[in-house]
């Protein structure tokens, strides 16, 4: 690891998004989502929040990102829409492997917020943060073979699909399903900064 996660940015904005660390005020907006929302992030769900029966594991929650973000292992942020200040998801960076280097990023959207492109323009602006500020080589990013919407989000951020595993997860119900790995190399992230600034 070449760069000290205090020295990372804990909050910034996109052009709709406001992204940031959570904090220990934001405990119970976060359960009111969670509790709305558990049929739609069933799947996706960390094992670390399966458990939670209120704000105050929201907040234990909170302690345990900020110690993980500290060791450089995990990085996650809230998106809150600038506009309306509506909670509309969330993005992280995590799993490193150092000697690559690289790293993996993930996101989800709440379900009233989705198809509005949020996912696409945080996933973007945490590979920006990967690639400028940790310095890696590549960033991955994985979801199950029927989570089309997942996959197209990848895509749209130039992403590149490397493989599928077959039967490699397991849906919370136990049936098998197959894993798509993608990855976006530095070399192809700096190549789609300079058509940008080509077309602008």
């Amino acid at each position: 690891m070449n760069f000290n996660p205090a020295d990372l940015p804990t909050e910034f904005q996109t052009e709709r998004l406001l992204l940031r660390r959570y904090q220990p005020g934001d405990a119970a907006a976060y359960w009111r989502m969670l509790s709305e929302n558990r049929a739609h992030l069933r799947e996706f769900l960390p094992k670390e929040l399966e458990p939670a029966q209120g704000e105050g594991d929201i907040r234990e929650h909170f302690k345990w990102q900020e110690k993980m973000w500290r060791r450089g292992e995990i990085f996650i942020l809230g998106m809150w829409e600038r506009a309306s200040g509506v909670f509309v998801g969330e993005v992280y960076l995590a799993n490193p492997d150092w000697g690559v280097p690289c790293i993996e990023a993930g996101y989800f959207t709440v379900k009233m917020q989705g198809g509005k492109g949020y996912a696409v323009e945080g996933l973007r602006a945490v590979c920006r943060i990967a690639f400028e500020r940790m310095g890696v080589r590549r960033v991955e990013l994985q979801c199950a073979a029927d989570n089309e919407k997942s996959a197209r989000v990848a895509r749209r951020c130039g992403f590149t699909l490397e493989g599928r595993l077959r039967e490699r997860d397991h849906k919370k119900d136990g049936l098998p399903v197959d894993r798509l790995w993608f990855g976006l190399l530095r070399s192809e992230w700096l190549a789609s900064l300079q058509q940008q600034l080509n077309f602008i």
